[in-house]
């Protein structure tokens, strides 16, 4: 009798088998033959999900730098820095004007009445030019300094508008990240979904075997309820990420790919990125200059107290110039010394000013440094603890799949209960998402410390930054009188 139940045994276990195996196979034979008549297999899970959002095509690529071009063009923020940038581009053309000599001539004409002590009256036809050339010869580096000063200005404003680059290509490269991790965990839903599917109809052929109770059957009818609720949460997530992108860039994204990995274009320490900060970093970069500018401006100011030396040369014309005089012309050229002697301390107190200001830019420029060096160690430390993580997911996503074939095995030959086998799959599941979710928090991370070193547009654009300029639109108003 014993060894009639064991032979009985092993045939049901072994018609369990085969029939789980012909169910499995079914779905993927479906499949191909949809595939082949080119329609695309829906499971049942799939069925019920709510329709895509018809607004939201994907079957485009969404090109991130076209549309982070497109966003800094339409900004008003960006074009009033260009335009700033401007100003102060030409600023330093004015600076440099001191150099060149200065030409004026005035020219007049007109009648004269003359009414002289002695001798008659007269009305006369006056005609007169005088032309003046000047040409700074020493200032005692009034000038240079401006120059200096100038150019400093010019550079801040340069760094002033690639801080608003970085930052709003950050802005759209974490919301396309946002909407890439979306993306992924919707098709990691389905597909764990279409997972739970076969095994729920294995559960089921070994329910109609009476190796497993109808409790079972329903525990795998929740867990695949449970997945379906997932699977709606996630595509209202995707939405919303969607939304959000179109707020940054103002259309609806296309299909997300991955971005390259960051880690190549990080600098290989949190100390070399420090060593490099005052060069790279824009907001450091702008306080220095801004800095410059004034330590410029106080050595123009202190070069006033000096007198200026400049040739001066002149020519006039006159034609009968208070009187019947006729024609007479001069000229003459002549080294000129001018030399403020007093003007009531105003230019004591302008430059006491300009010391005070420079202490302040030195005051903010160190508190600059430390918020920099701060937030890109604490960036650094993000992704040393991404990768760490990144390395223990991946162990684990390696063990939950050895597991996961395992109990599989095992529940076929009834050592495993349903419990065990949904609980393992259940394991994996969670390590995929966990995966997903670490390495879109590693990029976003290395997007940051790239915005910190003004590299963000370079990597995610694969480019130089091209011309963002555009002319303003003439608002509309009543006509000119």
């Amino acid at each position: 009798m014993s060894i009639e139940l064991g032979l009985r045994q092993t045939i049901s276990h072994t018609l369990a088998f085969s029939i789980a195996l012909a169910l499995q196979a079914g779905p993927t034979a479906a499949h191909a033959a949809g595939a082949q008549k080119g329609k695309r297999h829906v499971t049942p899970a799939q069925a019920t999900a709510p329709a895509p959002d018809p607004s939201a095509p994907l079957d485009k690529v969404e090109s991130l730098r076209d549309a982070i071009v497109a966003s800094l063009k339409q900004n008003p923020d960006i074009q009033i820095s260009l335009a700033r940038q401007d100003d102060a581009k030409y600023g330093v053309n004015e600076a440099r004007a001191a150099y060149l000599p200065r030409v004026d001539l005035t020219l007049a004409s007109g009648p004269e009445y003359v009414q002289p002590n002695t001798g008659n009256d007269s009305l006369l036809r006056r005609r007169e030019g005088v032309l003046n050339i000047h040409q700074n010869i020493w200032d005692f580096g009034v000038t240079i300094n401006d120059i200096k000063r100038a150019n400093a200005a010019y550079a801040s404003a340069q760094w002033g508008t690639r801080k608003q680059i970085e930052q709003i290509s950050f802005d759209i490269s974490a919301a396309y990240l946002g909407v890439l991790e979306k993306q992924k965990l919707v098709d990691l839903i389905e597909q764990e979904i279409e997972t739970q599917a076969k095994m729920s109809n294995m559960i089921a052929v070994q329910k109609s075997l009476g190796l497993t109770t109808s409790a079972d059957v329903s525990r795998a009818q929740v867990r695949q309820d449970n997945l379906q609720q997932q699977l709606f949460d996630a595509q209202s997530q995707l939405q919303q990420q969607r939304e959000s992108y179109r707020r940054l860039t103002g259309h609806l994204p296309d299909r997300a790919i991955d971005l390259p990995p960051v880690d190549p274009a990080l600098p290989i320490s949190p100390d070399s990125a420090v060593d490099v900060i005052e060069q790279r970093n824009p907001d450091l970069a702008q306080a220095a200059q801004d800095r410059r500018s004034v330590e410029r401006q106080l050595a123009s100011q202190k070069a006033t107290f000096f007198p200026r030396i400049g040739l001066d040369l002149q020519g006039n014309h006159r034609y009968e110039v208070l009187g019947r005089t006729g024609r007479a012309d001069d000229t003459r050229a002549v080294v000129t010394i001018s030399y403020n002697l007093l003007n009531g301390g105003a230019d004591m107190a302008l430059k006491h000013r300009i010391e005070a200001r420079l202490r302040e830019a030195d005051y903010q420029l160190l508190k600059i440094r430390r918020d920099v060096e701060q937030d890109l160690r604490v960036d650094f430390q993000s992704l040393k603890a991404a990768n760490e993580k990144m390395a223990t997911i991946e162990s684990q996503i390696e063990s939950a799949q050895k597991v996961v074939t395992l109990y599989r095995e095992q529940f076929r030959s009834g050592q495993r209960s349903v419990f065990d086998l949904l609980d393992s799959q259940q394991a994996l599941f969670q390590a995929n998402q966990n995966r997903l979710t670490n390495y879109t928090q590693k990029q976003i991370s290395g997007l940051r410390v790239l915005q910190k070193m003004a590299e963000l547009f370079r990597f995610v654009g694969q480019g130089e930054l091209p011309s963002l300029a555009v002319p303003a639109p003439i608002p509309a108003g009543p006509p000119a009188r």
